[in-house]
């Protein structure tokens, strides 16, 4: 005969199930909490990496639009672009953003159209208006939500974070420009009512008569002190820049023929102290126009064959071919393929009548300008030429530079701006 279950049994029988319930309930609770708190941190991590590659993107997108001017190949804005692309680093700031699977630059006429490759890119240069970079990192390993693979029916995989830029240019607040004024029509010598592009300007050739024949000088950009020095230094350097687009006032610091070594190092030709590139960088080409042999006899629009020259990092054509005397060494072809952006110039343009009293002059408006030839040496008096290409802010301008963005319908020259 069995026993009764007495009452002590039946008391320890629940607790036991109890226990086994609860040790059940807290394993299922500490697998949700697991989960949730995994699945935190691995977002957070897709989210840093999201971070770090937008912040390549943007800085590639930048740089390249920095250099689409309608002038200079997109091989060059593809290469600054990429540079500085790769220059940013992803996965906690551990990899460079050039480990990454694709980064990639294309082009296009609109923001919203179809952007190509720039090899592919089917319209003319100059219709070239916005870049678009993009990345991608692929296989970023999950830190704690695959522990849930572990679980039948269930299956994480690696995720890939993607990230997009698109910049084009809009006006400046601030400008950068080379030392040198240009006469309003009005106040050119002779006066017109209108420069059109195409037009060579000469420069002054008696720096004693600021009403003297030519239209342009050399300009002091931060008056006063504007000294040979640092006037040259603006010359083979980057120019003067952080320049306020409304309201600047130059200088007319006069004639210095120590400029001419200088000013013929955008030209990649090098005299007196002036050794090579690394004293001033040189264009993408040097090859030369002059008003004898281009043109003749007024010279103008050799915008479209300089592009072309540009394109073939065609080198200065010697004195000998060209017909001036610069007595200097002229870089090779190689040396303009690895150039930079330098003919092609902002400059001030002024009331040349304020320079007979104030000896400064307010900026009417940024132009951009094509250095057409380099400078002869001092014993030859002859002027030398800029040719016009439009007002800086032209949405159609060739011209880039850098500086603070402002609205698009201001007067400061282009500037890179991100628009997406």
């Amino acid at each position: 005969m069995s026993r009764p279950t007495t009452y002590r049994g039946r008391r320890t029988t629940w607790r036991k199930r109890q226990r086994g319930a609860i040790a059940i309930i807290v394993g299922l609770s500490l697998a949700v909490l697991i989960g949730f708190v995994g699945l935190a941190l691995d977002l957070g991590k897709l989210y840093v990496t999201k971070s770090e590659l937008q912040n390549g993107v943007d800085a590639c997108a930048l740089a390249a639009a920095r250099d689409v001017t309608g002038a200079t190949p997109l091989l060059v804005s593809e290469a600054a672009g990429l540079a500085i692309g790769t220059s940013n680093a992803a996965m906690f700031q551990n990899e460079a953003v050039k480990m990454v699977k694709d980064l990639n630059v294309s082009y296009s006429d609109t923001p919203d159209g179809t952007y190509y490759t720039k090899d592919k890119v089917p319209y003319a240069l100059d219709k070239v208006k916005y870049v678009k970079c993009t990345a991608e990192r692929t296989d970023i390993a999950h830190w704690f939500i695959q522990i849930l693979n572990l679980l039948p029916g269930i299956d994480i995989q690696p995720s890939t974070v993607n990230a997009m830029a698109v910049a084009t240019t809009t006006s400046s607040q601030t400008a950068c420009a080379i030392p040198v004024y240009v006469c309003t029509p009005p106040t050119a010598n002779p006066p017109k009512t209108a420069y059109n592009k195409g037009d060579w300007i000469a420069s002054k050739v008696d720096p004693k008569d600021p009403y003297g024949p030519g239209s342009f000088g050399w300009a002091d950009l931060s008056p006063p002190g504007g000294g040979a020095s640092e006037l040259a230094g603006l010359l083979a350097g980057s120019g003067q820049c952080d320049l306020p687009a409304v309201g600047s006032k130059v200088g007319e610091p006069g004639e210095i023929s120590a400029l001419i070594a200088a000013w013929n190092t955008r030209f990649g030709i090098y005299t007196g102290s002036y050794k090579g590139p690394g004293d001033g960088a040189p264009d993408f080409t040097g090859y030369a126009y002059d008003v004898t042999t281009w043109n003749p006899p007024n010279g103008g629009n050799a915008y479209a064959d300089f592009i072309q020259k540009r394109s073939a990092n065609a080198p200065y054509q010697t004195d000998a071919n060209s017909g001036l005397t610069t007595k200097g060494t002229e870089s090779t072809q190689a040396v303009h393929k690895a150039g930079a952006d330098r003919r092609l110039v902002h400059v001030p343009m002024v009331d040349c009548t304020e320079f007979a009293s104030t000896k400064l002059a307010q900026v009417v408006s940024w132009n951009c300008m094509l250095m057409v030839q380099p400078m002869q040496e001092p014993s030859v008096k002859d002027v030398v030429y800029l040719e016009y290409l439009g007002n800086s802010k032209d949405s159609t301008s060739p011209c880039a530079t850098q500086g603070v963005p402002g609205s698009d319908t201001g007067s400061g020259p282009r500037v890179p701006v991100l628009v997406q």
